[in-house]
């Protein structure tokens, strides 16, 4: 397939995701938009071929498509939707699968099995290595309905203490911010060092 081609099919799944997605303070379309940046970023710099890349940004687009807080079937209720919804706008099954499959391992916690699922794994969590990782961290409490506070903050430290990128590309590009934003927390939690 061509990359016109390719490039209308991400029209049009943008366009789906951009009506679908939840408007949610975390969960909403920019984190669409978010995670197909990551992926296509992450793509690029591993040298993925225009196959692969397409079917991670497609799957980036509609990772979180149906999404309802608290619910522990989210990624499966995404990948149903993917698998029955791309035939119709002429993706193959086996693509539709395939983008099914990479939804699915967006699922946490994470166990991605292949290159392209570390990929698509590492996107939706990049902001944990980018400057931007408090104010999007404020939207994840907001939409959880959890407190604010010293609490919050020491689950975050803990979160992002046994967290690792899955990809050297990932590892390269956020792990410098991510050791940033754990001694930001840490000197939020225990105090200046």
């Amino acid at each position: 397939m061509g990359a016109k081609r390719y490039e209308a099919k991400i029209d049009v799944v943008t366009d789906v995701a951009k009506q679908m997605m939840p408007e949610l303070p975390y969960h909403n379309f920019a984190h669409a938009v978010d995670v197909y940046s990551a992926v296509s970023n992450f793509a690029n710099l591993a040298k993925i071929g225009a196959g692969e890349k397409f079917l991670l940004q497609t799957a980036a687009l509609l990772h979180d498509v149906v999404l309802v807080p608290g619910n522990l079937d989210n990624e499966e209720m995404s990948a149903e939707f993917a698998r029955k919804y791309l035939p119709k706008i002429g993706y193959s099954f086996r693509k539709s699968n395939e983008v099914g499959n990479l939804i699915l391992a967006t699922r946490m916690p994470q166990n991605p099995s292949g290159f392209l699922e570390e990929i698509i794994c590492d996107a939706d969590l990049d902001n944990l290595g980018r400057p931007d990782f408090f104010e999007l961290g404020e939207k994840v409490r907001e939409e959880m309905g959890v407190p604010g506070g010293v609490e919050w903050y020491k689950k975050q430290l803990e979160f992002l203490k046994g967290h690792n990128y899955h990809t050297e590309v990932a590892r390269r590009l956020r792990d410098a911010g991510k050791e940033d934003n754990i001694w930001k927390l840490g000197a939020v939690v225990f105090g200046p060092r």
